[in-house]
C-alpha cells in the first residue's frame, strides 16, 4: 500500500510505495545509506559517481549529478527514485515531470543532519528500524570523534574545477568544528567558497592546511603540496610543513563513512601538532 510523504522541494505529497523494490540512487551519499539500510538488494541503478560502498561498481549507472540516461532509467523501471536537494531539484523536477517517483532528500548542513538524512532515507524506503539503529551507530561514532584541543585555525580547500573552500552553511565546517579545526571562513553564510581569496587566508595564519584530492584527476601530492606552498608561503602550516592530503570523497561525501573520515583526520591532525 502506498504511502504518502511530503517533499518540502516539490511543494507536495510524494506518494511512495510502502516498501519500494525498484530504487535507483542519483547521489553518492544516499547510495552508500541504502547499503547501510540494509535493502542493498532493492537498488537497481546508481549515479556514475557512486563508489561507495566498492559494491556499487556492480549496478547499473543511469546518470551523473545533473543528467539522466533516459533510456537506461526506462529499462530499470524504479518504483522509486531518490536525489538531493541544492544542485539536484532541477533534475528531481523533470523527472516528477517524466511521471516518476522522486524523492528529494535534503542536503545537511550540519553534521547532525547527515545523521538525519540517514532517518529520512530509512523512513522513505520503509527501512524504520534499520534506520533508528544506523542512528544509533552513527551517533555513537560522532560522540567518540577525536578532537584538537585547544582548536587550530585550518585552510580546507578541494579541487572542484578549480580551488573551492566551505562556509558557514556547509556540514563539512561544522564537522569540522567538532574535531577543533576552524576553517578560515567558517563564519561566511555561504556552502561553498569558489576561489577562495588567498590574501585573506593568509591574513588568517592558518595552522594547518586541509587539503581534499578531486575525483577522477589524478594528481602527485609533491605537486599538490608545491602548489599550496606557492599560494600560502608565510603561513603557520606552510613553515612547519603542516598539510594534510585527504582521499577523494572524505568529508566532501555525506554518507556513513563520513565520521570514519572526521576520526582519522581528527587523529593525523593532532598527531601533526603534536597533541
Amino acid at each position: 500500500m502506498p504511502v504518502k510523504v511530503y517533499s518540502e522541494v516539490l511543494g507536495r505529497e510524494v506518494e511512495v510505495p510502502e516498501e519500494p523494490e525498484r530504487i535507483v540512487s542519483l547521489a553518492p551519499a544516499i547510495t552508500e545509506t541504502l547499503y547501510h539500510l540494509g535493502v542493498w538488494d532493492r537498488v537497481v541503478g546508481v549515479s556514475f559517481f557512486c563508489n561507495k560502498p566498492p559494491e556499487a561498481a556492480e549496478k547499473p549507472r543511469v546518470g551523473s549529478y545533473f543528467n539522466v540516461n533516459w533510456r537506461k532509467l526506462e529499462e530499470l523501471n524504479p518504483d522509486l527514485i531518490l536525489v538531493t536537494t541544492g544542485a539536484q531539484r532541477k533534475t528531481a523536477l523533470e523527472l516528477a515531470e517524466r511521471g516518476y517517483t522522486v524523492y528529494p532528500v535534503p542536503l545537511p548542513t550540519s553534521l547532525a543532519g547527515v545523521v538525519d538524512m540517514a532517518v529520512q532515507v530509512g523512513l522513505v524506503v520503509g527501512a524504520l528500524d534499520e534506520a533508528r539503529r544506523l542512528e544509533a551507530a552513527l551517533l555513537e561514532k560522532a560522540s567518540r570523534l577525536p578532537r584538537v584541543d585547544p582548536p587550530v585555525r585550518v585552510y580546507y580547500e578541494i579541487d572542484l574545477g578549480g580551488p573551492v573552500s566551505v562556509g558557514g552553511h556547509s556540514y563539512i565546517v561544522d564537522a569540522l568544528d567538532r574535531i577543533g579545526l576552524h576553517n578560515v571562513f567558517r563564519r561566511d553564510r555561504v556552502p561553498w567558497v569558489i576561489n577562495p581569496d588567498m590574501e585573506r587566508v593568509r591574513a588568517y595564519k592558518p595552522q594547518l592546511i586541509v587539503y581534499e584530492r578531486a575525483p577522477y584527476k589524478p594528481v602527485a601530492e609533491e605537486k599538490i603540496v608545491e602548489d599550496l606552498k606557492s599560494r600560502l608561503q608565510g603561513t603557520p602550516a606552510v613553515e612547519e610543513e603542516r598539510i594534510i592530503i585527504l582521499p577523494p570523497d572524505s568529508l566532501a561525501h555525506y554518507g556513513p563513512s563520513l565520521l570514519e573520515a572526521l576520526a582519522g583526520l581528527a587523529e593525523r591532525a593532532r598527531d601533526m601538532l603534536g597533541g
